[in-house]
């Protein structure tokens, strides 16, 4: 009996088990092997898959956090997010789908992969309870169910099919995603679904996919964009056929990398592009800073290029246009002018943008086309425009203008005829830009929207100023590939209105409340490199902020390498004017004038360890520049030309550097030399040794510069070797013998304090003590007691008491004491590397402390302890200050920049 009833409980467990597995086949619905990539309806505009790793950044997050917060309100997200919290849904991945329905509307689908382990009238259920009260509402497609729930005024349909759940706010779209499952069903090769093997173009590791078919760019970018964003000729909408991009969300921005594909079209303007090798681009190299958007043209073979783009304006229907604008060329300007001009291209051209104008539609900035010679292209443009005066009757000289960039230089350049030359003879895409005046710089050819554009282009081109070098496009150009075809990159907060201007409807109501939220993408960067049909695309949303400098910068000029030796503000002897004499990283010098221009550059043997003096050798009020290096002697003047004799090698090295002193203001200079061989020579400016100087020897190698103090009507030369300070008379023997024995380190300098009757000489040993030593050889010590070993070391009077202060830099901290050894104040930075204490006086009871901090590349400037404002800035080297009006408007500093550049800022006070 017993075995009976075991028997019929195992049957009954079986047909349980059975009728089960029927119920999970019934539940899971045919489909369930198929991929949710196979439900997105052909006609869908933008596919995008993403992964469960992928989430906004802070301050994305930040930016956007009313939309976000709205989006979370809404029914797709409520119904997705509880789906997947519930683990009815997987969260690895869902794929979002967008289309065009109707005139304006957008509509969107969801699909979303069912955990194996939920049923399909679990999940039906679950937003049935979910949406109570709105009702859920039932009806049959074909072989399957939609559902439809209402949450205020929006209405989403759903459907789960096999392993899937889709939720759509268009009934119709839901629909043609069911319907193509039941085509894929009937084995019709014609009829299986594009996307069903979508993921071949994607990356598995991306955090998102991005597949943007034929109607993205047809149907759904016109609702939100201008067709003609590129130039009122080119219609963007015609293309592109599809692309596939995988996407990524970093900490600095959106990146998205992948093709974009072409072929078959035939009337695209992508075909130019066809057979064009990636190249490294020479005139990103040299287009001057100031701009806010760049577009860049890299052509490996231009006449193919310019064959490609005659065919592409015949099938795209806007030839006609191009052939009466090159025929009236040829009439205005001569026979050939299109021929004369090719020969010339090296197939770079570029495009910057200072700003736009919405009221004309118009960009004000230049085209810059790279050439095979600048002589030869400058010939052509003035015999064109010859051509063009006598044709119209006018004055050559009438269309020839000058700009003086400062009292030396002047830059030519010439009023053009017709505003549509660049985009005429090289491609639509230099519309916008219109050519009202055209210039040669090099071998570049600049055609430009205005006159200031010219002065503004031909100032930061002298000075060297390069866009490379500013902020916003190194942190997006980072991003891009060194070699391409075309790249267009921008700072997107300065291109704002050009952006709002070429949206449409409600994206640009969109933009013109939400600016200051967007401003989170700082700039912007598209590439694209040919290969057969296709682009591999490079796209770049910066989220980094884009660092403002605190000051006005009033140039920037570029040198061959870093400058970290404080400028030298040198006079002008033929106009009183300022001049900058600076020496780079790489030992070459350059004289530049206050307005950025590099007069001249020379290369020399060493890095300069003295001051920099302007002597006046022949005594006719013409200077020249007199310095050292540890082995020679360099006199040069203004225009960069050696003296006779010079450069002068020194008997022995001079590792501390010559002074030079006019005894008698007469200009008979003495320049002293303590070298190597411990002997102190002194030498005329002709180069010889000056007759009656008895040469005297150190004990110990020199450690200090020679200084020269005139003290009660007494001359005195004072110099220090290891152990011991020297004060001698003007014949180089002994005056004062002082017996004290110090420990003395390399470049010691020697100070003369305190008043009359009590004057002394102040030095610091190795130690941190600070030495006096008066005119009679009595010695005397005082040991500030935050001080160690390293220090820094300036004598000023800081707080305008009439007597000096002792300023020490002490790795993290600057100290300044009285005479007392008492603190007057003091400030730190953290983690800092101090440099020299330099000061500098605003007012009789204002002077102030200038120091670079080495490990930190920034600058301060200190008031009684306090940053002065706009402090600290960026340099690489101590900055020297010039006062305007005597310092009470404002003041200019020189300094030199990471960006291997010489800066001048202006500071209102």
């Amino acid at each position: 009996m017993a075995k009976k009833i075991v028997l019929i409980l195992l049957g009954v467990l079986l047909m349980g088990c059975i009728v089960w597995i029927l119920w999970r086949v019934n539940e899971r619905e045919q489909g369930s092997d198929v991929p949710k990539e196979a439900f997105i309806p052909n006609n869908s505009a933008v596919v995008l898959n993403v992964r469960a790793n992928v989430s906004l950044s802070p301050r994305l997050k930040e930016a956007f956090e009313t939309e976000w917060a709205n989006y979370q309100k809404s029914i797709f997200y409520r119904s997705i997010d509880t789906l997947q919290k519930l683990k009815l849904t997987e969260n690895t991945s869902w794929v979002l789908a967008l289309r065009r329905e109707g005139k304006k509307s957008v509509r969107f689908l969801y699909i979303l992969n069912r955990v194996p382990a939920a049923s399909r009238s679990e999940v039906i259920r679950f937003l049935a309870d979910y949406y109570a009260k709105s009702g859920l509402k039932e009806r049959s497609y074909d072989k399957f169910k939609i559902y439809s729930l209402r949450d205020k005024e929006t209405e989403v349909y759903f459907a789960v099919v096999g392993g899937m759940v889709l939720l759509s706010d268009s009934e119709l779209y839901l629909e043609d995603a069911l319907k193509q499952i039941g085509e894929d069903k009937k084995n019709d090769p014609e009829s299986i679904p594009v996307y069903k093997n979508i993921t071949r173009y994607f990356s598995e590791t991306a955090g998102m996919n991005i597949f943007l078919n034929t109607s993205c760019f047809s149907d759904v970018w016109p609702l939100y964009m201008s067709r003609n964003v590129v130039s009122p000729r080119l219609d963007l909408t015609k293309w592109f056929k599809w692309g596939a991009l995988d996407g990524e969300i970093q900490s600095d921005g959106i990146g998205f990398n992948g093709f974009m594909y072409y072929g078959g079209m035939k009337a695209t303007f992508l075909n130019v592009f066809k057979g064009q090798q990636p190249m490294a681009s020479r005139i990103e190299g040299v287009i001057p800073s100031g701009v806010n958007a760049v577009t860049v043209l890299n052509l490996s073979d231009t006449r193919a290029y310019l064959t490609a783009l005659e065919t592409f304006r015949h099938k795209a229907g806007i030839i006609e246009h191009a052939r009466k604008r090159k025929s009236e060329f040829t009439r205005l300007f001569g026979e050939e002018v299109e021929a004369s001009w090719r020969e010339l291209l090296q197939g770079e051209f570029a495009k910057g943008v200072f700003s736009y104008d919405p009221e004309n539609k118009e960009e004000e900035g230049f085209v810059m086309v790279y050439l095979k010679s600048g002589s030869l292209g400058r010939a052509l443009l003035k015999n064109m425009l010859g051509n063009y005066a006598v044709k119209v009757n006018i004055n050559e000289a009438s269309l020839e203008r000058t700009t003086a960039l400062d009292q030396e230089k002047k830059v030519a350049y010439y009023k053009m005829p017709v505003t549509d030359f660049a985009g005429v003879l090289w491609g639509y895409i230099w519309d916008g830009v219109p050519s009202r005046f055209a210039m040669i710089q090099d071998n570049y050819l600049i055609l430009a929207s205005s006159e200031s554009v010219i002065r503004r282009f031909a100032e930061n081109y002298m000075r060297r100023l390069n866009v490379q070098d500013m902020d916003w496009y190194k942190k997006t150009r980072v991003k891009m590939s060194a070699k391409y075809n075309w790249m267009y990159l921008a700072e997107t907060g300065s291109m704002y209105p050009f952006y709002r201007d070429m949206a449409n409807d409600g994206l640009k109501d969109f933009l013109t409340q939400n600016k200051e939220r967007l401003d989170v993408f700082s700039s912007f960067g598209l590439q694209w490199i040919s290969e057969d049909e296709m682009l591999y695309q490079s796209v770049f949303l910066n989220t980094e902020k884009v660092e403002q400098p605190p000051a006005q910068v009033v140039w920037q000029t570029k040198l061959d390498a870093k400058l970290t030796m404080k400028p030298v503000v040198v006079v002008n002897h033929n106009n009183g004017e300022r001049e900058l004499f600076v020496q780079d990283d790489s030992r070459t010098v350059y004289l530049i004038n206050d307005m950025g221009r590099i007069l001249w550059k020379l290369p020399i043997d060493g890095k300069i360890n003295s001051e920099v003096y302007q002597v006046d050798f022949y005594k006719n009020g013409k200077l020249q520049y007199l310095f050292s290096t540890s082995e020679k002697l360099y006199l040069i003047d203004r225009n960069g030309n050696y003296l006779p004799r010079y450069p002068l090698a020194f008997k022995s090295s001079c590792p501390s550097g010559i002074t030079v002193y006019d005894y008698d203001n007469d200009r008979n200079y003495r320049v002293f030399a303590p070298c190597a061989d411990r002997k102190i020579y002194l030498y005329e400016l002709s180069g010889d040794l000056v007759e009656g100087w008895s040469q005297p020897q150190s004990d110990n190698d020199p450690v200090s510069k020679v200084y020269y103090f005139r003290v009660a009507d007494k001359d005195y030369i004072v110099f220090a070797d290891r152990y011991r300070i020297y004060i001698l008379d003007r014949r180089g023997r002994e005056r004062v013998k002082v017996q004290t024995l110090y420990d003395l380190l390399q470049g010691t300098v020697i100070y003369l304090t305190g008043k009359e009757q009590n004057e002394s000489l102040v030095f610091g040993s190795a130690g941190g003590e600070l030495q006096f030593v008066d005119f009679n050889g009595a010695s005397r010590s005082l040991k500030p007691d935050k001080i160690t070993a390293g220090y820094l070391f300036n004598v000023a009077d800081t707080d305008g008491d009439g007597n000096d202060d002792f300023i020490f830099s002490n790795g993290e901290h600057v100290y300044v004491y009285d005479r007392n050894g008492k603190v007057l104040w003091e400030t730190g930075v953290k983690e800092g590397r101090l440099g020299f204490p330099y000061v500098y006086r605003f007012s009789a009871r204002d002077t102030r402390v200038g120091t670079l901090d080495e490990s930190h590349s920034e600058l301060y400037l200190l008031d009684k302890g306090s940053q002065s404002n706009g402090f600290p800035i960026t340099g690489t080297s101590a900055f020297s200050i010039v006062f305007q009006n005597t310092g009470k408007v404002g003041f200019y500093l020189y300094v030199g920049s990471e960006k291997d550049s010489l800066l001048k800022y202006r500071f209102i006070r």
